[in-house]
């Protein structure tokens, strides 16, 4: 089969970059496979994936951006064209009506509440429930985020990282629980609320990611007298290995599609509290679960997290994360979606 995916972001990378490379890598094994991207991800794909470099830093109206891209699949004649997320799938929605002999598919990964350009989609995957929302029956698919498993760090690794850690933060006292935040700290994934939520929580909080609100995070700490329990750690490449020195994984969002951390996290048998926000509200036990920037509930979540009794209820979901949320399955799925399309 001939597939192109088409990625229209132009730097860095979140759940949705992540989703894509992880797709696309997993497609190519079987399938000749193009993705049309930014070249700042060039050195993401395997060698077997025919990579497109255009400058989506351009407005998504940008008429030589258009042009470029519907002549850049007209050439390839791909089976199948797969926009994900918003931009891209804009972009692939307005040169459609050049696009002849070809299957669309769409991915929605967040909130968007105008859904019409992914209705220029055959079929219109959503990585979550919730996201279905204002897509017809007949075309919508959901199929959940999958990651690559990650194997368990030895003992003495485990030591080492969490030894290395504690040196970093010497403040810190190293015998508390750790509950760990993975995200970049940008308004949408609201760690404010987080520290809120902590305040009266006897254990450490560990901060991993990078952003805008780092400063502003780091005063609120000052200011909440915190300094000697929270730990901003920055964007980490380890970060997967650091999840397994968590007690609790905590997310505070306003907003998300699927996390891939929830994902990551039920992989390598973690607990967590989260906010009420799409795809956990479908995986999670409701006591682990917040209002959306309701901080006493975070607090109720976490503090039951932190309870010895929580891995009993998290047992079934460790399991079933194991089975189900693997790039294997997301992209089977995704395949058997495909498949649908070009025998109808």
């Amino acid at each position: 089969m001939k597939i192109v995916q088409v990625l229209a972001t132009s730097g860095g990378v979140g759940g949705l970059e992540q989703h894509t490379f992880n797709l696309v890598n997993e497609l190519s094994l079987s399938n000749e496979v193009h993705i049309i991207a930014h070249p700042c991800y060039a050195d993401k794909f395997n060698p077997q994936v025919i990579f497109h470099a255009v400058d989506f830093a351009r407005s998504r109206w940008n008429i030589m951006l258009l042009w470029q891209l519907a002549k850049l699949i007209k050439s390839i004649q791909p089976q199948i064209v797969h926009s994900q997320a918003g931009k891209a799938s804009e972009l692939v929605a307005r040169i459609r009506p050049f696009l002849t002999d070809v299957k669309i598919v769409t991915t929605v990964h967040g909130t968007k509440k105008n859904k019409s350009a992914y209705l220029v989609g055959d079929a219109v995957i959503a990585v979550s429930k919730a996201l279905t929302q204002g897509i017809p029956e007949a075309k919508a698919h959901i199929v959940y985020n999958g990651v690559y498993p990650q194997s368990e760090l030895s003992i003495d690794a485990k030591q080492k990282l969490k030894h290395s850690i504690d040196q970093q933060f010497p403040s810190l006292d190293s015998t508390k629980k750790i509950v760990m935040c993975i995200g970049r700290l940008e308004p949408v994934k609201n760690i404010a609320l987080l520290l809120q939520a902590m305040q009266e929580i006897d254990a450490n909080l560990w901060i991993v990611g990078d952003g805008s609100l780092r400063q502003a995070l780091e005063a609120q700490v000052r200011q909440q007298q915190m300094q000697d329990r929270v730990a901003f750690l920055g964007f980490r490449t380890d970060a997967r290995d650091l999840l397994q020195l968590a007690h609790v994984v905590a997310l505070s969002s306003d907003r998300e599609g699927f996390p891939l951390v929830m994902v990551e996290a039920l992989q390598s048998d973690k607990v967590m509290a989260a906010t009420k926000v799409n795809g956990v509200i479908e995986w999670l036990p409701e006591m682990y679960l917040a209002d959306i920037g309701d901080a006493q509930g975070l607090k109720a979540a976490i503090e039951n997290a932190l309870n010895q009794t929580s891995q009993l209820d998290f047992q079934p979901l460790f399991s079933r994360a194991k089975a189900e949320l693997t790039v294997e399955a997301m992209t089977q799925q995704t395949l058997q979606i495909y498949q649908h399309l070009l025998s109808s």
